[in-house]
């Protein structure tokens, strides 16, 4: 079975021009989103300018660009390699995706944005679920909070919030128990979704912080809401056979 495409990041491209390097910091952002790059994956800088046809000093400017974002690490002698997260990381990670997407429910109401993108979104989410694949869902609800950022408007909130779901991708993804989502959360997302678009923002706040607490506490201990109904990531949600899938044996550490 193919899976369609899920990441709202930008799509994977050959880099035509080796002077832009914020196409290959969105590349390989998109790799690891992806899963095609995994948590701890070394990069063979020689292999990965190659493919993307782009020179190892543009290449290395995007790596550091990476690296300074959180979502690649570095150490002499070692290279690059995508960040692991740990569970020290959930907490800090969460309350900056809550700060995002509280001002950006800010900006949507006070300016009475349009919030069109979040309903079809919402709904996106709804059809993921009854399609119960771990991956997709979870790509639809990270699409359903970046709706919400990018009805406001913000570029600089966008940019933001697109290496917030980067790192909360690789939170999931670098969980020893495996790659798992609850598929019983829809009522507050729905919840939320309904309050932004009456312009509640006291209500759209409180939710959104409550999502952010429920979310990081489940990875600090899946143990919570024992009746929860969750799909974990199984063979089929392997990530499509691409550019970087192909390079990973080569760019082990």
């Amino acid at each position: 079975m193919t899976n369609p495409p899920t990441s709202e990041l930008p799509v994977l491209r050959k880099v035509i021009r080796s002077s832009t390097i914020d196409l290959i910091a969105d590349q390989i952002r998109n790799a690891i989103y992806s899963d095609s790059l995994e948590p701890g994956q070394s990069i063979n800088e020689v292999r990965t300018a190659q493919m993307l046809a782009v020179s190892r000093p543009s290449l290395r400017e995007a790596l550091q660009r990476l690296v300074s974002e959180g979502i690649m690490s570095h150490a002499p002698g070692r290279g690059a390699w995508v960040k692991l997260m740990t569970p020290e990381d959930i907490d800090d990670i969460y309350a900056v995706r809550e700060a995002i997407e509280a001002q950006a429910v800010k900006i949507v109401i006070r300016s009475a944005k349009p919030t069109a993108r979040i309903s079809q979104a919402l709904t996106d989410l709804e059809a993921a679920i009854a399609g119960n694949t771990a991956r997709v869902i979870g790509d639809a609800d990270l699409d359903f909070h970046h709706a919400i950022v990018a009805c406001s408007g913000s570029a600089r909130l966008s940019d933001l919030m697109k290496v917030s779901m980067v790192h909360t991708r690789l939170l999931s993804l670098s969980d020893r128990r495996g790659y798992e989502v609850r598929c019983d959360l829809i009522e507050s997302h729905r919840q939320l979704a309904d309050a932004v678009a009456a312009g509640d923002e006291s209500a759209s706040l409180g939710l959104v912080a409550r999502i952010m607490a429920e979310a990081a506490a489940r990875l600090h201990d899946p143990g919570l809401g024992s009746g929860a109904v969750t799909v974990r990531a199984g063979d089929h949600d392997a990530p499509a056979d691409d550019q970087w899938s192909r390079l990973r044996d080569t760019m082990k550490p």
